[in-house]
This record gives C-alpha cells, structure tokens and sequence, in this order.
C-alpha cells in the first residue's frame, strides 16, 4: 500500500514542515502574538497551516477576530492534556473561518507528536487504509465528509459532533501511516521524520497528491 508516493517528496515537505514548526515555537514561547498568527495562520508562508492557507483563510480569521484571541486558542490547545480536548477547544473557541481543520492543524504544529490534522488529505488516507487501500471505496466515502465551506456562524452541535468524532478516530491510521512511511523511507536510504503526526501529515499530503 501507497508503494507509488514519492518519498523524496514527502521528505521534503516534512522538512519544511518542521522549519514552520520551530519558527512558530519560537513566535509562541516569546509572545509575539502577531508573528506567531501570520504564521500559524498561513499567511506569511503556507508551511505555517496548510488548511488555512489554501482557502484564504488567515486574513479572514483576523478580520474577524483580534489575534490575541488566535494566540489564546493557541495556548489552550498547547496546554491540552490529551487529543480528545483539542476537538471541543476549537469549538468552544467560535472563532469565524477557524473550525477543525484549521484548529487541528494549529495544534499539530505546536505539538507534533500528540496532536495530528484532521482535514481532506488526513482523512483520504485514514479511509484508504481502512478500505485496505481500495481507491473507488475510499473517493466514494470522502465524498460523504466533505468540510463545510468555512463562514461566520458557528457550526451546529452535531455537525460538531459528527466532525469530533471522525477527527478523534484519525489516530491509529495515523499511526500506522507514520510506520510505513519509515519503512519506506528506510528502503530508500532516507531519513523519515521524526514527529509522529508532522511525518504523517507530509505523507497524507503526497498520498493526496498522489491518488487523486
């Protein structure tokens, strides 16, 4: 499974990634409450949150909301004692165009190895993986989660719900991504990641790219 992805790619995307993630660490532990949104936002390079990034996003969170309120989210998630908070924490939050994908991948960067994303690419594959890598049934059922155009009002409970739960059970295909990824890596004489869940999204995101 996932044999044809190109792991020189995806090597390449993680390492970026983890560039993002030590600069947005830095923004977060000195308090610069501006730089860090501009990252973690994907506004000042895309490394910063994907899911923001490719659908504009970012300037419309903070014209909706003050940064401090970006950063607050930002702090909660950090100090989140386990994943299972992270979902319910960028709920309680409301803040307009900021909703699971965006807010899972703010956790993601600021914790890599507890916190994964849980957007199209992160789900595709899960699904790919739980269909044991049978493509049709996999396209078939994404179609069936497609996120919510992002938009000022606060998604409803159960839409809440029904996206909590999908996100929460995104581990263990995580998981075992992660461990194919190295295998994969390793046969080719690479280096993998080393943050479990920023290896697993730069593998979902060339298995993405990749299948369809």
């Amino acid at each position: 499974m996932f044999e044809g992805i190109n792991i020189r790619n995806v090597v390449e995307h993680y390492n970026k990634r983890e560039n993002a993630h030590q600069l947005l660490t830095r923004h977060f532990e000195n308090e610069k409450v501006n730089d860090y949104c501009q990252l973690a936002l994907g506004i000042e390079m895309p490394e910063g949150n994907y899911s923001a990034s490719e659908h504009f996003l970012g300037p419309k969170v903070l014209s909706s909301s003050p940064a401090s309120s970006v950063f607050q989210l930002a702090s909660k998630l950090k100090s989140a004692p386990d994943v299972n908070h992270v979902p319910k924490t960028i709920y309680d939050s409301n803040l307009p165009y900021l909703r699971i994908s965006v807010g899972s991948e703010i956790a993601m960067m600021l914790n890599p190895n507890e916190f994964w994303v849980g957007n199209v690419r992160t789900i595709y594959t899960h699904l790919i993986i739980k269909h044991k890598g049978n493509i049709s049934l996999a396209n078939e059922e994404l179609a069936l989660y497609k996120e919510p155009e992002p938009n000022k009002s606060r998604p409803s409970k159960m839409e809440y719900q029904i996206w909590r739960d999908l996100y929460l059970s995104l581990e263990s295909s995580l998981i075992q991504l992660t461990n194919m990824g190295r295998d994969i890596a390793e046969s080719e004489g690479l280096e993998s990641g080393s943050k479990c869940f920023m290896w697993a999204d730069a593998l979902c995101s060339e298995i993405y790219a990749t299948y369809t």
